[in-house]
């Protein structure tokens, strides 16, 4: 009898061995779409975007850089966690089939990023269980943001669907037209056109504000997370973001008309492309900074709560 129990504890010992190193290997698979593909995708995607002006990549970053930075003070918590045997199986699968998948969805971004989040999925079941998306839902909501660079266009798309065609073009139309009747320019709104007497702008959709909008209710999401904020604190840091965010869209697209009308054609370029829509980003942050301190919605001088 003590010979099969020691004969059934041994097979029982290499099992488990075996086990883990197929875990392992099954692991590196699909790190190795993500550290050696995915990566590749999404810093040169960041990139593009910083480069063109958007200031959507910082923030992508920001997410990323949370969310890490939690899941590493959760380390010692997170390495208690145990999957069963269903739980490790069934993110064995997910593990594998993205890794199988991958190489065929490498002509779409968010293809790439949604069999990669598969993956992150299926390492962390495998790895942790269940329990661990039962416990560290903040994180992985963070996680979850950053992983697509573009995941904000997914606003506009349901913005566009929910709304009248073009509403947010003359939204902004209006409130340029009011901003250059304020300071002593002569323009006229034609639908979503602002004239002035020798030029104009039209208002499309890259130049609405909605872009900015949506940065600024991320931003203030990200702060109210990182600090642990009320719900109500929250909404109120979103509210004024947005408001910050259409008031400086509304000045840069009036310095725009002014440009056209009275300015060079080199001008208009730097002040629409680049480094003009960076100024006017840092500008708007800068502004919003100080409104949150000035109101005391949020005391800086303390560290986040993470955790």
């Amino acid at each position: 009898m003590n010979i099969y129990k020691k004969y059934a504890y041994t097979i029982k010992k290499i099992l488990l061995i075996y086990l883990v190193k197929k875990h392992s290997l099954i692991v590196l698979c699909g790190l190795f779409v993500g550290l050696y593909y995915y990566l590749f995708f999404w810093l040169k995607t960041l990139i593009n975007f910083l480069i063109g002006g958007s200031t959507f990549p910082l923030l992508t970053v920001t997410a990323a850089y949370l969310a890490l930075q939690e899941l590493w003070e959760q380390k010692p918590q997170i390495a208690k966690l145990n999957p069963v045997a269903i739980e490790r199986r069934i993110g064995h699968s997910l593990i594998l089939f993205g890794f199988g998948i991958f190489p065929f969805s490498l002509h779409k971004g968010w293809s790439q990023a949604l069999i990669w989040l598969g993956i992150l999925a299926g390492i962390a079941l495998s790895s942790w269980g269940i329990q661990f998306f039962k416990s560290y839902q903040r994180p992985i909501f963070l996680m979850v943001t950053s992983i697509y660079p573009g995941i904000y266009f997914v606003a506009s798309y349901i913005w566009q669907a929910l709304t009248p065609e073009r509403t947010m073009d003359h939204i902004q139309a209006w409130s340029v037209n009011l901003a250059l009747h304020a300071i002593g320019y002569p323009s006229i709104l034609d639908g979503t056109l602002v004239k002035l007497p020798t030029g104009g702008v039209d208002i499309g959709w890259g130049c609405n504000g909605f872009d900015l909008i949506v940065l600024m209710l991320m931003t203030s999401l990200l702060i109210g997370m990182a600090y642990r904020l009320k719900v109500f604190q929250t909404l109120t840091i979103s509210f004024l973001g947005c408001v910050v965010a259409f008031s400086f869209n509304t000045a840069r697209i009036a310095l725009l008309a002014i440009v056209v009308a009275y300015w060079d054609g080199r001008s208009f370029e730097f002040w629409h492309h680049g480094w003009g829509g960076q100024i006017f980003s840092a500008a708007m942050f800068i502004v919003f900074y100080y409104l949150l301190i000035q109101m005391r919605l949020l005391d800086f001088a303390h560290k986040p709560k993470l955790r």
